[in-house]
């Protein structure tokens, strides 16, 4: 009788097993494909080639798996394929849509509210991208304040609309002497990305190229001359810098803010130069951050201020604040996603 219980609970161990192995090998096939179709969104929407071979590269996929891959997708009316490239369906532009969203909108978040480098919210956000429902991307969305970019410069699409990129030229290929800004940074290879930031490159930094070569590109930013390698100054696009800056509506600064209210950062004053600029930058107050003011000192008529931002806070005196320039953005309450993200204890720091 033991040991037709023991054959009993050993059968049951495996079934018990083997549905589990069964349920990791789904997830992780749907996952590959949500992450099939977004790349196949974001090659339509570079206008980039979007081959058998380039999908396959991306997802680390052998060209047969990626083949097989994409036949079963075709299958279930996802792709089509079209001269030699694969295209999106209806269908597949709809799931597409949704993960590009919640991949753009947690990098947002993550650059925003925690202290994650920037260098590591891509591979975050690949993860979290397919745990977030519709109606999850939709909170986030309305809890950042319906941003219209991601950290790297690439467009967040409304979930009823198709926004092609911002058209913009490698830096390799910018003339010298032409005044430009950074509209794009590859987030991938990892590893360029973080030489990028680590010169204190992002999405919106204005810059003139001073000198041009097979080697590499000289170009001066905030009045710091800088050297990169042409395989990283390739990963980084620019458009000519706007002839007439944007100015938030009208001239409302960080010194503005109100206990508890949330603004995003427009701009910093362009008499702020030099280490100063730099420290600011460096604190996150760059443009696209969200910004929160919370604590206003007892003393000295309510300077410095502490301002939560990238889930830190920061205490600013007033005469800095003033030359901050930024848009409010609507509070979203009860809408909470700290316990998804890593973020760390607060940090004051005076500014």
């Amino acid at each position: 009788m033991l040991q037709v219980a023991g054959v009993l609970v050993g059968v049951l161990v495996a079934l018990w097993v083997a549905q589990r192995l069964w349920e990791m090998y789904r997830i992780r096939q749907r996952e590959t494909v949500e992450d099939a179709l977004k790349i196949l969104w974001d090659c339509a929407e570079r206008g980039t080639s979007s081959a058998p071979e380039v999908i396959a590269g991306r997802l680390k996929l052998s060209l047969r798996a990626t083949l097989r891959l994409l036949q079963d997708m075709s299958e279930h009316g996802l792709v089509r394929f079209e001269g030699g490239q694969v295209c999106l369906t209806p269908a597949g532009k709809a799931l597409g849509l949704q993960v590009l969203r919640a991949h753009r909108l947690w990098e947002r978040y993550l650059s925003d509210n925690t202290e994650v480098p920037l260098a590591e919210v891509h591979r975050l956000a690949d993860k979290q991208e397919h745990r977030l429902t519709p109606q999850d991307v939709r909170k986030l969305e309305a809890h950042l304040g319906y941003p219209r970019h991601d950290p790297h410069g690439d467009p967040i699409p409304r979930e009823d609309e198709d926004v092609p990129a911002q058209v913009g030229v490698p830096l390799t290929d910018w003339p010298e002497g032409q005044p430009a800004r950074i509209v794009h940074i590859e987030d991938e290879p990892e590893a360029i990305f973080a030489q990028a930031l680590a010169e204190g490159l992002l999405p919106g930094t204005d810059i003139i190229v001073q000198e041009q070569s097979p080697q590499g590109v000289r170009l001066t930013v905030d009045g710091n001359d800088i050297w990169l390698a042409s395989v990283v100054a390739s990963h980084v696009h620019v458009i000519a810098r706007p002839a007439v800056e944007e100015r938030p509506q009208p001239g409302m600064t960080l010194a503005d803010l109100k206990p508890g209210q949330r603004a995003r950062v427009v701009a910093i004053a362009p008499d702020i130069r030099g280490l100063l600029r730099r420290r600011l930058l460096d604190l996150g107050f760059t443009r696209g951050a969200v910004v929160q003011a919370v604590l206003r000192s007892s003393f000295g008529r309510g300077d410095p201020t502490a301002y939560r931002v990238r889930g830190t806070l920061i205490a600013l005196r007033r005469e800095h604040a003033q030359r901050i320039y930024v848009e409010s953005i609507p509070t979203e309450e009860g809408v909470i996603y700290e316990h998804q993200a890593h973020v760390e204890p607060d940090v004051a720091v005076d500014a």
